[in-house]
């Protein structure tokens, strides 16, 4: 799960800088080749890149999140673990009675409908509880998506960045990073700055 987690972080990351790149080029003259379009102030594009892994592990805030959707998920588990163990010792006594031959059929077969019915109500709410956990991951993903990129915008805007590319070690869209244009510590210090 926590695998997961990171992975849907890096892929929000990667969203968030796709967003400012769509941002960027929707303000340039569209029917300009891209070879072509204007160098910025120093002569060429600006391009800086901000580490995924890194923000992943030092964002204060997605650790707190993280941190908190990890024990829910947890405390779920432990829930819903606890009531398929009395489910089972439910059905393993029904099993001993109809094996005895001494309850009549009638009463065995309310019990066995009743242990169905606890059983596809333990199906439902284990998947109402699985939306649950992933709508609040997704809400989630949503405020540090919307965080980020605020956060990115204020960079871009008082650094005169054309691109801030998001790099991640195995994975990402940058294959390889030069750490001359690595800006993660002024990004992760927008973004655990006490408002």
């Amino acid at each position: 799960m926590t695998r997961n987690i990171s992975l849907i972080l890096n892929g929000i990351l990667l969203l968030a800088v796709a967003h400012l790149y769509y941002l960027n080029f929707s303000k340039k003259d569209n029917t300009q080749p891209v070879a072509t379009l204007a160098p910025a102030k120093g002569g060429g594009v600006k391009i800086a890149y901000v580490n995924a892994d890194t923000l992943d592990a030092r964002y204060e805030w997605l650790k707190e999140q993280k941190k908190a959707l990890e024990q829910r998920v947890m405390n779920a588990e432990k829930n819903m673990g606890a009531k398929k163990e009395a489910l089972m010792k439910d059905l393993a006594a029904f099993q001993q009675k109809y094996e005895s031959g001494t309850v009549p059929p009638a009463q065995l077969e309310k019990e066995y409908a009743a242990l169905n019915e606890r059983q596809r109500k333990l199906a439902e709410e284990e998947e109402r509880l699985g939306k649950q956990l992933t709508q609040e991951q997704q809400k989630a993903m949503n405020e540090l998506m919307a965080n980020v990129e605020a956060k990115l915008k204020s960079l871009q805007s008082q650094i005169g960045y054309d691109y801030i590319l998001s790099y991640s070690k195995g994975g990402g869209q940058v294959l390889l990073a030069n750490d001359s244009l690595d800006i993660t510590v002024q990004v992760l210090d927008l973004l655990n700055a006490k408002k």
